[in-house]
């Protein structure tokens, strides 16, 4: 991750807290969280995800919501659900 960028981290469980300190930590300026349960968003924003999001909110995929929301700059994507259908 390098400063400035954007990323993405899909699962907010804490192996993906601990994703998001990270990029947090690297100097990355936009860090979207992405989860199913909208309960984990409150933990996410406290250590560091500035936006979350969840794809049950939307009818099209959620690749395409990535696209439009960051303008295809998303620099860095972090899949720690341990889905291969996710990736």
């Amino acid at each position: 991750v390098t400063p400035g960028s954007t990323c993405v981290v899909f699962g907010l469980g804490g192996v993906g807290l601990s994703v998001i300190m990270g990029c947090k930590a690297a100097g990355a300026s936009r860090i979207i969280g992405i989860d199913l349960n909208k309960d984990k968003f409150q933990k996410a924003m406290t250590v560091g995800a500035t936006e979350c999001i969840s794809p049950k909110d939307y009818t099209k995929p959620i690749s395409e919501v990535l696209s439009e929301m960051t303008g295809n700059t998303v620099g860095f994507s972090f899949e720690v659900i341990g889905r291969l259908e996710t990736m």
